[in-house]
Protein backbone atom coordinates (compact mmCIF):
# COMPACT_ATOMS: atom_id res chain seq x y z
CA UNK A 1 0.00 0.00 0.00
CA UNK A 2 1.29 3.46 -0.91
CA UNK A 3 0.26 5.06 2.37
CA UNK A 4 0.11 4.25 6.06
CA UNK A 5 -1.73 5.64 9.07
CA UNK A 6 0.18 7.25 11.91
CA UNK A 7 -0.76 8.88 15.19
CA UNK A 8 1.37 11.19 17.26
CA UNK A 9 1.34 10.65 21.02
CA UNK A 10 0.29 14.27 21.59
CA UNK A 11 -3.30 13.55 22.74
CA UNK A 12 -1.96 11.44 25.60
CA UNK A 13 0.93 13.77 26.46
CA UNK A 14 -1.35 16.78 26.80
CA UNK A 15 -3.54 14.86 29.22
CA UNK A 16 -0.59 13.79 31.37
CA UNK A 17 -0.22 10.18 30.21
CA UNK A 18 2.99 8.27 29.55
CA UNK A 19 4.45 7.33 26.20
CA UNK A 20 3.93 3.67 27.00
CA UNK A 21 0.20 4.24 27.50
CA UNK A 22 0.08 6.32 24.33
CA UNK A 23 1.69 3.55 22.30
CA UNK A 24 -0.84 1.10 23.69
CA UNK A 25 -3.81 3.31 22.78
CA UNK A 26 -2.49 4.12 19.32
CA UNK A 27 -1.90 0.47 18.48
CA UNK A 28 -5.35 -0.53 19.79
CA UNK A 29 -6.99 2.16 17.68
CA UNK A 30 -5.58 0.50 14.57
CA UNK A 31 -2.71 2.78 13.58
CA UNK A 32 0.33 1.01 12.17
CA UNK A 33 2.83 3.81 12.85
CA UNK A 34 3.58 6.30 15.59
CA UNK A 35 5.02 9.81 15.64
CA UNK A 36 7.32 10.47 18.60
CA UNK A 37 6.76 13.55 20.75
CA UNK A 38 8.88 15.08 23.49
CA UNK A 39 6.19 16.65 25.66
CA UNK A 40 5.41 13.78 28.02
CA UNK A 41 5.90 14.14 31.76
CA UNK A 42 8.82 11.68 31.67
CA UNK A 43 10.77 14.15 29.55
CA UNK A 44 12.12 14.20 25.97
CA UNK A 45 12.45 11.04 23.92
CA UNK A 46 16.16 11.79 23.61
CA UNK A 47 17.45 13.85 26.56
CA UNK A 48 20.52 16.01 26.03
CA UNK A 49 23.66 13.90 26.28
CA UNK A 50 22.02 10.64 25.23
CA UNK A 51 24.18 8.18 23.30
CA UNK A 52 23.33 6.43 20.05
CA UNK A 53 22.68 3.12 21.81
CA UNK A 54 20.44 4.86 24.34
CA UNK A 55 18.53 6.52 21.50
CA UNK A 56 17.77 3.09 20.06
CA UNK A 57 16.62 1.82 23.46
CA UNK A 58 14.36 4.87 23.84
CA UNK A 59 12.25 3.97 20.80
CA UNK A 60 12.05 0.24 21.55
CA UNK A 61 8.85 0.45 23.67
CA UNK A 62 6.95 1.70 20.62
CA UNK A 63 8.27 -1.16 18.52
CA UNK A 64 7.36 -3.62 21.27
CA UNK A 65 3.69 -2.67 20.91
CA UNK A 66 3.83 -3.55 17.20
CA UNK A 67 4.06 0.04 15.95
CA UNK A 68 6.58 1.21 13.37
CA UNK A 69 8.24 4.59 13.87
CA UNK A 70 7.04 7.10 11.29
CA UNK A 71 8.84 10.23 12.47
CA UNK A 72 9.76 12.33 15.45
CA UNK A 73 8.28 15.77 15.97
CA UNK A 74 11.34 17.95 16.50
CA UNK A 75 9.75 21.39 16.60
CA UNK A 76 11.31 24.75 15.87
CA UNK A 77 14.70 24.51 14.20
CA UNK A 78 16.08 27.77 15.55
CA UNK A 79 15.31 27.11 19.23
CA UNK A 80 18.61 25.22 19.40
CA UNK A 81 20.41 24.63 16.08
CA UNK A 82 22.97 22.29 17.65
CA UNK A 83 20.18 20.19 19.13
CA UNK A 84 18.57 20.05 15.68
CA UNK A 85 21.73 18.64 14.15
CA UNK A 86 22.15 16.17 17.01
CA UNK A 87 18.52 15.03 16.63
CA UNK A 88 19.25 14.15 13.00
CA UNK A 89 22.22 12.04 14.08
CA UNK A 90 20.15 10.27 16.75
CA UNK A 91 17.27 9.68 14.34
CA UNK A 92 19.65 7.91 11.99
CA UNK A 93 21.07 5.79 14.81
CA UNK A 94 17.62 4.90 16.17
CA UNK A 95 16.00 4.08 12.84
CA UNK A 96 13.66 7.08 12.85
CA UNK A 97 13.21 7.98 9.18
CA UNK A 98 12.06 11.59 9.47
CA UNK A 99 11.97 14.71 11.62
CA UNK A 100 9.03 17.10 11.41
CA UNK A 101 10.19 20.65 12.00
CA UNK A 102 9.30 24.28 11.40
CA UNK A 103 10.74 27.76 11.38
CA UNK A 104 10.37 30.73 13.74
CA UNK A 105 6.95 32.02 14.71
CA UNK A 106 5.93 35.03 12.63
CA UNK A 107 4.09 36.92 15.37
CA UNK A 108 5.03 38.51 18.67
CA UNK A 109 4.39 36.11 21.53
CA UNK A 110 0.72 35.93 22.44
CA UNK A 111 -0.41 38.34 19.72
CA UNK A 112 -1.50 36.07 16.84
CA UNK A 113 -2.93 37.10 14.46
CA UNK A 114 -2.68 40.81 15.24
CA UNK A 115 0.99 41.75 15.70
CA UNK A 116 3.59 40.32 13.33
CA UNK A 117 7.23 40.78 14.26
CA UNK A 118 8.98 43.93 13.07
CA UNK A 119 10.63 43.52 9.65
CA UNK A 120 14.21 43.76 10.92
CA UNK A 121 13.57 41.28 13.72
CA UNK A 122 11.80 38.91 11.37
CA UNK A 123 14.57 39.06 8.77
CA UNK A 124 17.16 38.27 11.42
CA UNK A 125 15.14 35.24 12.51
CA UNK A 126 14.75 34.10 8.91
CA UNK A 127 18.50 34.34 8.38
CA UNK A 128 19.06 32.25 11.49
CA UNK A 129 16.56 29.65 10.31
CA UNK A 130 18.08 29.24 6.86
CA UNK A 131 21.57 28.89 8.29
CA UNK A 132 20.46 26.26 10.80
CA UNK A 133 18.29 24.42 8.30
CA UNK A 134 21.03 24.30 5.69
CA UNK A 135 23.40 22.75 8.23
CA UNK A 136 20.66 20.26 9.06
CA UNK A 137 20.14 19.41 5.40
CA UNK A 138 23.82 18.55 4.99
CA UNK A 139 23.69 16.36 8.10
CA UNK A 140 20.45 14.69 6.99
CA UNK A 141 21.86 13.87 3.55
CA UNK A 142 24.72 12.01 5.21
CA UNK A 143 22.52 10.42 7.86
CA UNK A 144 19.74 9.24 5.53
CA UNK A 145 17.05 11.15 7.43
CA UNK A 146 14.30 13.20 5.78
CA UNK A 147 13.51 16.65 7.15
CA UNK A 148 9.81 17.43 6.94
CA UNK A 149 9.07 21.14 7.39
CA UNK A 150 5.42 21.90 8.08
CA UNK A 151 3.21 25.02 8.14
CA UNK A 152 3.40 26.94 11.43
CA UNK A 153 3.23 30.57 10.23
CA UNK A 154 6.36 32.12 8.77
CA UNK A 155 8.63 29.89 6.73
CA UNK A 156 6.57 27.23 4.97
CA UNK A 157 3.31 28.72 6.24
CA UNK A 158 1.22 27.46 3.31
CA UNK A 159 1.54 25.33 0.21
CA UNK A 160 3.33 27.90 -1.95
CA UNK A 161 5.78 28.75 0.85
CA UNK A 162 6.49 25.06 1.47
CA UNK A 163 7.20 24.66 -2.22
CA UNK A 164 9.58 27.61 -2.13
CA UNK A 165 11.42 26.17 0.87
CA UNK A 166 11.68 22.76 -0.76
CA UNK A 167 12.97 24.17 -4.04
CA UNK A 168 15.51 26.39 -2.30
CA UNK A 169 17.44 23.33 -1.16
CA UNK A 170 16.67 20.77 -3.89
CA UNK A 171 17.78 17.94 -1.65
CA UNK A 172 16.53 14.39 -1.23
CA UNK A 173 16.77 15.07 2.51
CA UNK A 174 14.04 17.75 2.35
CA UNK A 175 10.44 16.61 2.08
CA UNK A 176 7.12 18.26 2.84
CA UNK A 177 4.73 17.74 5.73
CA UNK A 178 1.41 19.38 4.89
CA UNK A 179 -0.76 20.24 7.89
CA UNK A 180 -4.36 20.86 6.82
CA UNK A 181 -5.44 22.30 10.18
CA UNK A 182 -2.55 24.71 10.46
CA UNK A 183 -3.05 26.35 7.08
CA UNK A 184 -6.75 26.70 7.92
CA UNK A 185 -6.17 28.05 11.44
CA UNK A 186 -3.08 30.22 10.96
CA UNK A 187 -3.63 31.42 7.38
CA UNK A 188 -7.38 31.12 6.85
CA UNK A 189 -6.80 29.08 3.69
CA UNK A 190 -8.74 26.17 2.25
CA UNK A 191 -6.36 23.19 2.09
CA UNK A 192 -8.12 21.88 -1.02
CA UNK A 193 -6.63 24.68 -3.11
CA UNK A 194 -3.63 25.48 -0.93
CA UNK A 195 -2.12 21.98 -1.17
CA UNK A 196 -1.81 22.11 -4.97
CA UNK A 197 1.75 23.58 -5.15
CA UNK A 198 3.11 20.71 -3.03
CA UNK A 199 0.78 17.92 -4.11
CA UNK A 200 3.61 16.07 -5.83
CA UNK A 201 6.08 16.65 -2.99
CA UNK A 202 4.12 15.69 0.13
CA UNK A 203 5.51 12.77 2.07
CA UNK A 204 3.33 13.35 5.08
CA UNK A 205 -0.10 14.90 5.65
CA UNK A 206 -1.30 15.83 9.10
CA UNK A 207 -5.04 15.21 9.09
CA UNK A 208 -5.99 17.96 11.51
CA UNK A 209 -9.54 19.30 11.67
CA UNK A 210 -10.17 22.94 12.48
CA UNK A 211 -13.47 24.75 13.03
CA UNK A 212 -14.23 28.34 12.06
CA UNK A 213 -12.24 31.24 10.62
CA UNK A 214 -8.58 32.20 10.90
CA UNK A 215 -7.40 32.21 14.50
CA UNK A 216 -10.42 30.44 15.99
CA UNK A 217 -8.82 28.10 18.57
CA UNK A 218 -11.18 25.18 18.04
CA UNK A 219 -9.92 21.84 16.75
CA UNK A 220 -11.83 18.56 16.54
CA UNK A 221 -11.26 14.88 15.95
CA UNK A 222 -10.64 14.35 12.22
CA UNK A 223 -14.01 14.26 10.48
CA UNK A 224 -15.75 16.59 12.94
CA UNK A 225 -14.44 19.95 11.69
CA UNK A 226 -14.66 22.13 8.60
CA UNK A 227 -11.93 20.56 6.48
CA UNK A 228 -12.80 18.25 3.59
CA UNK A 229 -9.91 15.81 3.91
CA UNK A 230 -11.30 13.51 1.25
CA UNK A 231 -11.05 16.32 -1.30
CA UNK A 232 -7.48 17.09 -0.17
CA UNK A 233 -6.45 13.46 -0.51
CA UNK A 234 -8.10 13.21 -3.92
CA UNK A 235 -5.72 15.93 -5.14
CA UNK A 236 -2.75 14.13 -3.60
CA UNK A 237 -3.86 10.84 -5.14
CA UNK A 238 -3.73 12.39 -8.60
CA UNK A 239 -0.11 13.34 -7.90
CA UNK A 240 0.80 9.82 -6.79
CA UNK A 241 1.03 10.43 -3.04
CA UNK A 242 3.02 7.85 -1.12
CA UNK A 243 3.55 8.46 2.56
CA UNK A 244 2.01 8.96 5.94
CA UNK A 245 -1.41 10.20 7.01
CA UNK A 246 -1.01 11.51 10.54
CA UNK A 247 -3.44 12.13 13.36
CA UNK A 248 -2.07 14.83 15.69
CA UNK A 249 -4.87 15.81 18.02
CA UNK A 250 -8.36 14.90 19.17
CA UNK A 251 -8.78 17.64 21.79
CA UNK A 252 -10.56 15.70 24.51
CA UNK A 253 -9.43 14.87 28.03
CA UNK A 254 -9.65 11.66 30.01
CA UNK A 255 -8.00 8.41 29.04
CA UNK A 256 -11.14 6.59 27.94
CA UNK A 257 -12.29 9.52 25.80
CA UNK A 258 -8.87 9.84 24.17
CA UNK A 259 -8.86 6.13 23.37
CA UNK A 260 -12.35 6.36 21.90
CA UNK A 261 -11.60 9.44 19.81
CA UNK A 262 -8.45 7.85 18.43
CA UNK A 263 -10.58 4.97 17.19
CA UNK A 264 -12.89 7.50 15.52
CA UNK A 265 -9.91 9.35 14.03
CA UNK A 266 -8.53 6.13 12.61
CA UNK A 267 -11.92 5.22 11.17
CA UNK A 268 -12.27 8.61 9.44
CA UNK A 269 -8.74 8.71 8.05
CA UNK A 270 -9.09 5.13 6.80
CA UNK A 271 -12.37 5.95 5.10
CA UNK A 272 -11.13 9.03 3.23
CA UNK A 273 -7.89 7.25 2.28
CA UNK A 274 -9.78 4.23 0.99
CA UNK A 275 -12.02 6.51 -1.07
CA UNK A 276 -9.08 8.28 -2.70
CA UNK A 277 -5.57 6.93 -2.30
CA UNK A 278 -6.51 3.25 -2.30
CA UNK A 279 -8.58 3.58 -5.45
CA UNK A 280 -5.73 5.40 -7.16
CA UNK A 281 -3.09 2.86 -6.15
CA UNK A 282 -5.34 0.03 -7.27
CA UNK A 283 -5.81 1.63 -10.67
Amino acid sequence: MAYHLTSLTIPYARDGHSRARAYEGIARAGFSHVGLYDGHEEGPVWPIGITASQARVAVQPALDTGLAIDHKSHGQVTDNPELFTRAIELASEAGVPGLVCWGPYEYESGTFPAVPKKPDVWQSELNGFFAAFEAGVHEAETAGVVLLPKPHTGVGKHGAALRELHDRFESSAVGVCYDTGNVHYYEGLDPITDVVPVAGLCQQVIIKDHVGPLGNPVFRTPGDGDIDHQAVLAILAESGFRGSLVNERVDVTGLERIDAELVRAHRHISAVANATLAKHSNG
